[in-house]
């Protein structure tokens, strides 16, 4: 299951900073700034709570995740901004692996756009909003994604990439669940994101030119991540993000303001992803366009 736990590796890996050994303090409430009462209070240290996450994560093989995000792209040269909001909903199941996605992006006055996919080991299909109907994408776009989930980022990442971040992360509870904090800005945090893009690439597959001009040309103003570990199963169910970043792509510079709502559940609940046959019997074969 380490695939889909790389979204939110990052955040988690902040347990392994010098504070593992601290255990978790009681969450202040931010509208009172008063300490919240607990009755199930934990003495459980960040580095225990990380290991449990860690091997509870090796059983998960399937999740629903619910996502908000909000995100304004600005590039000054051409006086252009974007400013969309999207709402997703997506199953995921592992072996062998499968997904349906249903995406809802408005970007205000460049339009609306609603999508939705099925990859299954039956195919790849995705529906096509100016034909109203669905495609059927080439069979190996199913042997790539399935390389991409399978072969990125080692999830055992070196630990010591965040001892710079002591003083950036916090470790609180409520009675329900372990909070995790990491709020940076800055030079080193650019300097890790860069790491860890760059060890996320799918297995087989090295950062390209133009990935790499991207990659050196990125600054991540501020970052603040926010993760929730259930306090009986030890699973993620929740994470908020919030980044502002700016990169140069062929020498123009684009600032990106992003903010990221998700909620996880109904992990190991679903069983199997199945596309409906009127899907199947209704879509588009770009396998046969192309063969003509």
């Amino acid at each position: 299951m380490k695939s889909w736990i790389k979204g939110i590796a990052a955040g988690i890996l902040v347990l392994g900073l010098s504070a593992c050994s601290m255990t978790a303090e009681t969450k202040t409430d931010s509208d009172t700034g008063k300490k919240e009462e607990i009755n199930n209070k934990s003495k459980m240290t960040a580095q225990e709570v990380y290991e449990k996450s860690m091997d509870v994560s090796k059983e998960q093989k399937s999740m629903h995740a619910t996502m908000d995000i909000d995100q304004l792209i600005k590039v000054p040269s051409q006086e252009l901004e974007i400013d969309s909001k999207i709402t997703m909903d997506m199953d995921m199941v592992m072996e062998p692996l499968s997904m349906y996605q249903k995406m809802n992006m408005d970007m205000g006055e460049q339009g609306k756009m609603d999508m939705e996919m099925y990859m299954t080991e039956a195919g790849f299909y995705m529906s096509n909003p100016e034909l109203e109907g669905w495609i059927k994408l080439p069979n190996d776009m199913y042997e790539v994604m399935v390389g991409q989930m399978a072969g990125g980022a080692n999830p055992s990442l070196d630990m010591n990439m965040f001892k710079e971040f002591a003083e950036d992360f916090k470790f609180e509870q409520t009675d329900d669940e372990y909070i995790l904090t990491l709020s940076a800005s800055g030079d080193k945090f650019s300097e890790l994101f860069k790491k860890v893009a760059a060890d996320n690439m799918p297995a087989g597959l090295e950062v390209d030119e133009q990935q790499a001009e991207v990659l050196e040309n990125l600054e991540v103003k501020s970052l603040e991540y926010e993760i929730f570990i259930d306090k009986k199963t030890f699973y993620t169910n929740a994470f908020n993000m919030k980044m502002d970043m700016t990169m140069k792509v062929e020498g123009e510079e684009m600032h990106i303001d992003q903010k990221v709502k998700a909620d996880i559940s109904k992990i190991n609940e679903i069983k199997t992803i199945k596309v409906p046959q009127e899907v199947i019997d209704n879509a588009i074969d770009i396998n046969e366009t192309m063969a003509q």
